[in-house]
C-alpha cells in the first residue's frame, strides 16, 4: 500500500484519448453523492472503455456510472489531481480495468510498478507515482519521481 503522502495520478490511454482516471473517481464520488445522503465509505470504479462508461459501486450496493468522456471535461478547473484526497477522507477505492471481456486489477498495476522500481532503485524514496495504461498494448507504463520510466503487464 502506497504512502499518502506519495502523489499517485493513474491515466488510461486509449487509441488517441487520454483519461485521468483519478478524475473519473472523482466524478464518480460526486455523481454518488449528489444522489444519495449516505456517507461514502468503498467505492470500486469500473472503466470499461468499449461501453465508454466508468460503472461505480459505492458501499458495496449502490451502482451507477459515468461517462469516460465529458465535453466539458478540458474546460472544468478540476481540483482533484491524485487519488490523495480519497485516502485522507478514508474512503476505501478500488479501480478495474475491463477491456475485450477481461478485466484488470487497477493497484495490483501500481503495486507492480513501485515494486519494479523498488528492485531497481533500492535507496530512492517515493514521492510521485504516475501511471499510463495502454489497454491495446496490454502494459502499463510508469514515471516515478518525474524522471524514472518503465513498464509492467498489465495482467
Amino acid at each position: 500500500m502506497l504512502n499518502p503522502d506519495v502523489r499517485l495520478s493513474v491515466y488510461l490511454q486509449y487509441y488517441e484519448k487520454e483519461i485521468n482516471l483519478t478524475r473519473i473517481m472523482k466524478r464518480a464520488l460526486d455523481d454518488y453523492l449528489s444522489k444519495y445522503e449516505e456517507p461514502a465509505r468503498d467505492i470500486a470504479v469500473y472503466v470499461k472503455t468499449e461501453d465508454s462508461k466508468a460503472y461505480y459501486v459505492v458501499n458495496h450496493r449502490i451502482e451507477s456510472y459515468v461517462m469516460l468522456w465529458d465535453s466539458n471535461d478540458n474546460e472544468q478547473d478540476w481540483e482533484l489531481d491524485t487519488m490523495e484526497p480519497l485516502w485522507k477522507q478514508g474512503i476505501n477505492r478500488k479501480l478495474v480495468f475491463e477491456y475485450r471481456g477481461q478485466q484488470c486489477d487497477g493497484d495490483a498495476i501500481v503495486e507492480r510498478a513501485i515494486e519494479k522500481f523498488v528492485k531497481i532503485h533500492t535507496a530512492k524514496e517515493l514521492k510521485e507515482v504516475e501511471i499510463y495504461v495502454r489497454q491495446e498494448d496490454g502494459a502499463a507504463y510508469y514515471v516515478i519521481n518525474g524522471r524514472y520510466a518503465g513498464s509492467v503487464p498489465m495482467a
